[in-house]
Parts: structure tokens; C-alpha cells; sequence
């Protein structure tokens, strides 16, 4: 990889890179408006669990030789259901050194690694991220490089938070549909629910293993907050809420996720996602937490975005994912 002085590109290695590399991403959510702050432990369960990545060609860290490991590269590959290829770059950087010069080599670096993969498919194209003003607003900083580069906005994602968890409104599921308790032996029904839930989207991929094994690693996970709609053997939505102590700590507040959001195609408009969130946030609430966060795609055909609003999340930043055919 080719970078400006003062920069270099050196190999990952392995878990050994994953708390510095946490640290350079909670910086980057920090920049980026959505203020979430992975664990090192997290990136373990992610890095455990990759799909269409080799660690070893696809990853590399970003040092300065004044402050040491400033980035991190990661590229993949995925296979989407409407036969479209994706090669998809992610790399985020310490605030101090998101600059065009730095980010336009590695952008075109990782491009010429990645076209390599791409040899022979058609539909092919790179994916990339950027915080972004939101739609119809005049890029700025990342995004504007992006653009700059022929990538094109193709959906806006956005974070949200709900500053209090007071004023929670009573909302009920359907007379047909309860709310179970989750148990170990439940997991993985629920996660391939959540999987297929999302069939027809417009970033669909057939789930792995892997995917499904990252879900179940991953150290934040606590079913005793999950909120689970069932009718009989059938999962019909589910919210999946998470908290984070050492963000909490760290940005000094008491905060939980609201997250993992889904309603089963055939149950959607019954007002399922409604009153298992609505209970999601009193859970949080017992829990000692005073604000709840989500993420969410602004196009959403179920209208969350709207949903989640209208029960009090307020809009905090916008990422755009960006797209460009590989010619």
C-alpha cells in the first residue's frame, strides 16, 4: 500500500491489534456523530468469525511514525441475492489524521486490491462508508472524497437516541402473538429468524456459519434483554438490546442498545416492532440505563425509521453507504 509521509501500511497481527484497533474505531464512531466504542474483545468475536476475508492479504493497520497505529484497512467480498458482487472497504482512522491525501491512497489501494478479486464478475462493484450531512445536503469531508473518486451515494444510514427513557408508551402485541423468555437452546432459531427476516433487502446474502457463530460470540450478547414475539414455533420479531459498560464508562453516560431489529415478513404492520421495542426500553430502564441508541436504514420499506421517532429516538448523525462500478 502506498501512502504519504509520514504514513506506512503493515501487516495485522491478529488479536494481538485488537484493542489499539478498537480504540482507532471508537475514535472514528466518536467523529462520525454515532459515539458507540467497540471492545477489544468484540473485534476478537468479528475477526474469529470473517467471511470472504483472508486477515493475512485483506487487512492491514495505518501507522505514523510520530503516533504510532493511526488506521486500519479491512476489505471483503460479498455475494448479494439480486446477483450483484459487492467488494466492500472499511477503513477507519483516528480523527487527527483523516486527511485527502491519506485517505484518497488508501482508497486506491484498496481498490487495486480488491479489483484483483474482481476479475471476471460482472455487476461488480466497490462499497465504501462515510458520515454524510444526510440526503440531499451537500457532501462534506469523506463523503465529498468519495465523490470525488466517481462513488455514488445508494442508501443513508442513520443513529438515533432516545436522550431519556421516560414517558415510555404502553403498546400491545396481537392477542396471537406472545413474549417467551429466552433460553440458550432459543438462540439460534432466533438468529436465523432475524437472518431471513431481511430476505429481499437490498443488501441480502445467504448467512454462514460464520455470521451466525460472530452473533453467538460476540461478548456483548445478554439474552435476559432480548424481547422475542412468538407465535407457536415461529419467531415474529424480535429486538435484541445490548449495553456496553466500558462505553458507558468512558463517555459518561448510561446507555443502552436498542438494536438487532426485525419483524417477520408475513407479521409486518401489527404493530409487533413497536411493542417489543416499547418493552425493550422499560427493560433498560430496570436495568439502571437512562438513554437508548439504534441504528437504522433511512429507506427501510417497514418505515422504522418513522416508527422509532414517533417513540422518541432523535436523529444524532447520517452515514452514507457509497457505491462504484468496477470497470
Amino acid at each position: 500500500m502506498d501512502l504519504p509521509s509520514p504514513y506506512a501500511a503493515r501487516p495485522y497481527r491478529g488479536r494481538a491489534d485488537h484493542a489499539v484497533m478498537a480504540s482507532i474505531l471508537g475514535e472514528y464512531h466518536q467523529h462520525s456523530g454515532t459515539s458507540s466504542r467497540p471492545t477489544a474483545e468484540q473485534l476478537d468475536a468479528t475477526y474469529a468469525n470473517l467471511v470472504n476475508c483472508d486477515p493475512e492479504d485483506d487487512i492491514v493497520v495505518i501507522e505514523s511514525d510520530r503516533d504510532g497505529p493511526v488506521g486500519y484497512v479491512r476489505v471483503w467480498w460479498e455475494d448479494l441475492e439480486d446477483g450483484t458482487h459487492d467488494y466492500v472497504l472499511f477503513a477507519p482512522m483516528r480523527p487527527a489524521h483523516i486527511a485527502e491525501p491519506l485517505f484518497a491512497a488508501v482508497v486506491g489501494s484498496a481498490e487495486d486490491h480488491l479489483r484483483i478479486k474482481a476479475l471476471g464478475r460482472e455487476a461488480a462493484r466497490f462499497r465504501a462508508f462515510a458520515s454524510h450531512p444526510g440526503p440531499g445536503l451537500e457532501p462534506t469531508g469523506e463523503a465529498a472524497w468519495l465523490e470525488s473518486l466517481d462513488y455514488r451515494p445508494i442508501r443513508f444510514e442513520a443513529s438515533l437516541v432516545r436522550p431519556d427513557l421516560e414517558d415510555i408508551p404502553e403498546l400491545s402485541l396481537p392477542d396471537d402473538v406472545e413474549m417467551r423468555p429466552v433460553t440458550p437452546d432459543m438462540v439460534r432459531p432466533i438468529l436465523e429468524a432475524h437472518w431471513e427476516a431481511f430476505r429481499g433487502s437490498w443488501d441480502f446474502g445467504e448467512a454462514t456459519e460464520e455470521d451466525f457463530q460472530r452473533s453467538i460470540d460476540d461478548p456483548l450478547v445478554d439474552i435476559s434483554l432480548w424481547k422475542i414475539a412468538w407465535v407457536g414455533d415461529t419467531v415474529v420479531g424480535q429486538v435484541k438490546s445490548f449495553i456496553n459498560d466500558e462505553e458507558n464508562q468512558a463517555n459518561g453516560y448510561l446507555r443502552g442498545y436498542t438494536e438487532y431489529i426485525s419483524t417477520h415478513a408475513q407479521w409486518r404492520n401489527r404493530g409487533i416492532a413497536g411493542a417489543l421495542l416499547a418493552e425493550s426500553l422499560r427493560e433498560l430502564k430496570s436495568r439502571g440505563m437512562t438513554q437508548a441508541a439504534l441504528g437504522v436504514d433511512t429507506s427501510n420499506p417497514g418505515g422504522a425509521f418513522q416508527l422509532y421517532t414517533k417513540l422518541g429516538f432523535e436523529l444524532r448523525s447520517y452515514e452514507a453507504v457509497y457505491a462504484k462500478p468496477i470497470v
